[in-house]
């Protein structure tokens, strides 16, 4: 599934988009700041950039990811001049579109940028190899330790790949409801811990460390390399 950043700092704006990605099959997370769509670049395939943030604007941001040969780009202006537009595209944005905008438009757009330069489009490893014994097949939905089938629920694999795509970084408690269950759901914290509680439990009976996932106190959760 293709990942796709959406760096917006109205966060109404940043729900609609992210619930219409991910009803249409993509991985979608929201950064409201570019201190945080750079910690959250690793592995995207697209991002739909804000020029406007609170930190900074988002032209460093492009300027930064075309540097790096990094992911798509997509920018968002409020501005119905062809100034901003003229020069996103300049400085290498694949694309753009004015506020206001349907999400569903959006979405279409992403899907024609990806379409058209082939991003999202190819396998991915079924598991980063810093995890060491562990491996998290996302396509067919199998998560192994050192060679054993971890018997997982539906809930429990989608956390657990959700860490596998970050790991090393932390995943807040509303990032994993927002990435599993969907931006609508209000679940409690004691719902969350228990399904990891179960996850930890079967990945342990196959051998994993306890320190594989692990609970960073009052924030979310990690997976860790293997100590």
């Amino acid at each position: 599934m293709p990942r796709i950043v959406v760096v917006e700092d109205d966060a109404p704006i940043a729900d609609a988009v992210t619930y219409a990605l991910t009803k249409d099959g993509m991985v979608a997370e929201a950064a409201g700041t570019l201190a945080a769509a750079r910690a959250s670049l690793a592995g995207a395939d697209l991002v739909v950039l804000d020029l406007t943030l609170p930190d900074g604007s988002g032209f460093s941001l492009l300027d930064e990811i075309r540097r790096a040969g990094g992911p798509r780009v997509i920018v968002l202006t409020s501005r119905d001049d062809d100034v901003d537009c003229v020069a996103s595209l300049e400085a290498g944005a694949d694309d753009f579109v004015t506020k206001p905008f349907s999400p569903r438009a959006l979405v279409a757009r992403v899907r024609a940028v990806l379409r058209r330069t082939g991003a999202g489009t190819t396998s991915r490893p079924p598991s980063p190899l810093p995890l060491g014994k562990l491996l998290v097949d996302a396509e067919r939905r199998v998560a192994t330790f050192d060679g054993r089938e971890v018997s997982l629920t539906k809930i429990e694999f989608d956390l657990l790949a959700a860490l596998a795509e970050v790991p090393g970084r932390v995943r807040t408690r509303a990032q994993l409801v927002e990435r599993v269950w969907g931006p609508s759901y209000a679940l409690t914290e004691r719902t969350v811990d228990s399904h990891f509680k179960g996850l930890r439990r079967k990945l342990e009976d196959c051998g994993a460390p306890a320190a594989l996932v692990e609970t960073v106190r009052g924030v979310g959760f990690t997976l860790r390399a293997e100590p």
